[in-house]
Formats: C-alpha cells, structure tokens, sequence
C-alpha cells in the first residue's frame, strides 16, 4: 500500500500542476489528455478505490454477522419466576418477520389499554429447550428443536404493574389473551394441559414437528408483497440462531462438568440447524 499510496499523491500534484499549466497558457491540450489520465493512472486508481471498497465492505460484514450479540436477554428470576440458568432471549428481532409484526402490534395494542407488556423470551436455544425439558413436565413437554420457539414464532410475555409481573392475574390475562387471537395468534391461555398464559405463537397451522422436518409456515399471498426480502431475512436470522446455539451449547458443556449445575439433557443442534435452513430457503 505504501508504494499506492506515494502514486495517488503524486496523481494529486500532478492534476493540480496540470490545472495551472492549463490556466497560464504553458501547457497543450494534449499534455493535460496525457497527464494524469493516462491508462497507467486510471488502473492505479481503479485498484486503490479497490482497495477501500473491500476494507470498508469487510468491516460492514463484520459488524452486520455481530448483530446477534445486541439481542435483548434476560436472566433468571427476573420476572419472579424460576426458568433456568441460561440467558433468555427477549428480543422482537429474533423472530419470523411476520410474528413479529404480529407481536408488535399486540403489545402496542395492550399499550394503548393501559396494560404494559413485558417479553420474557422469544428465540429460545435447543440448549435452553432441553434445559426446561429437564426441570420437569410443568416447564415444558417438547424437546430441543420440536418446540415453535426454536423457529422464532412463539413468544412468551408478562404484564407488568409497579414493577411486578402479573402472572396470577386471570382477568388480565383474558384481556391480553383476546386481543392476541384477535391478531390471529394462538394463545396458551386455552390450552387444558400446560396452561401458559403468557405464551403466544403463529406457524401457519404448522406443529412443532413438521417445523422440525423442514416444513416452512405459510404467509398469506395477500401481504407477502409487505416483505419483499423474506427469504433473505430469514436466512439471516438463521445464521444469528445458529451462532445463539452455539454459545449457549458453550455455556451448556462448560456447566455440565461443574456438579452443583443443573443437568441438561443432550442437544441435537444439527439436526434442527438443517430444518431452520430448510424454513429459509423454502420461504418464498
């Protein structure tokens, strides 16, 4: 670069000398044709805005592979509930675009009744599946990769007044539970095994093990022109997934070899690794 460099300044002096040849009468329209812009120039030029394209284009790319480090977390206990050592995701952007959309507008939809929602996890890890699936039947039935959590379309959240989260208040739940059918999600409060209130999810009539083998949700013709980068964005999503798994998965072998941390059963991430890719790429 040092050599590129010495050429570009030089380039620089000499349209500036160019310029003033030009202006004082001392020098011909053919040399100011020559000089710089010789073919000799134009490639050095070309090479060096080369250069800088692909450093800042790098740099770009780095940053934007990083995202998934900014997603919202929460710890344990934070909403007065045991669920796990491991960090949960509470973050919108970790879902399907269309649930999140629909999420959105829910809790801009509660808002506006004077009811604050809190989100206690949205992308959930094959690590902190099987995590739940460890503490008992009461946290959870499905497996790593078999629940609608690890394809970003359910969400779990609380209502929140003075600070404290509303977990035994039924009335309120009813109201939230309403307004979330109304938007076309589908609301753990109606469910007679695992009530779970606070549990909402959409997957296109898809159950947890069809979106285990690849099946991908369906998202009605009528608003997909709304997302004209689907696909790209759920393969991104996958790519930031994938790179959660693998940290948690971290966090999972590194606890198992300490005795006083909670057992976690054995993950299959590969498995479900494939499958998200398959809801990708058949996301059209």
């Amino acid at each position: 670069m040092g050599q590129k460099t010495f050429l570009l300044s030089l380039l620089v002096l000499l349209t500036a000398l160019g310029i003033s040849f030009s202006s004082a009468g001392q020098s011909s329209q053919k040399q100011l044709d020559a000089i710089p812009y010789t073919t000799e120039h134009r490639q050095l030029v070309a090479e060096l805005t080369k250069d800088f394209e692909t450093a800042i284009g790098s740099e770009k790319i780095i940053t934007h592979l990083e995202d998934w480090r900014n997603w919202e977390t929460v710890e344990n206990y934070t909403y007065g509930k045991d669920r796990g050592s491991l960090p949960m995701i509470a973050d919108l952007d970790a879902l399907h675009p269309y649930f999140k959309e629909k999420i959105t507008k829910l809790i801009a939809t509660c808002k506006r009744k004077g009811i604050e929602l809190a989100i206690v996890e949205s992308y959930r890890t094959v690590a902190k599946q099987n995590e739940y699936k460890a503490m008992g039947k009461k946290y959870t039935r499905a497996t790593g990769g078999h629940s609608k959590h690890q394809y970003g379309l359910a969400i779990d959240v609380v209502p929140v007044i003075d600070s404290i989260a509303q977990w035994d208040n039924a009335r309120l739940w009813k109201k939230i539970g309403s307004m979330g059918e109304q938007l076309g999600l589908r609301w753990g409060g109606r469910w007679r095994t695992l009530y779970d209130p606070g549990h909402f999810e959409w997957s296109g009539g898809l159950s947890g093990d069809s979106l285990a083998k690849g099946l991908a949700p369906y998202v009605p013709k009528s608003i997909s022109n709304q997302y004209p980068c689907l696909e790209e964005d759920l393969q991104q999503l996958a790519e930031y997934w994938s790179a959660w798994e693998s940290e948690q998965a971290m966090i999972t072998r590194e606890s198992s070899s300490n005795p006083e941390s909670r057992p976690a059963n054995k993950m299959n991430s590969n498995s479900t690794a494939e499958s998200r890719s398959a809801i990708a790429s058949g996301m059209k």
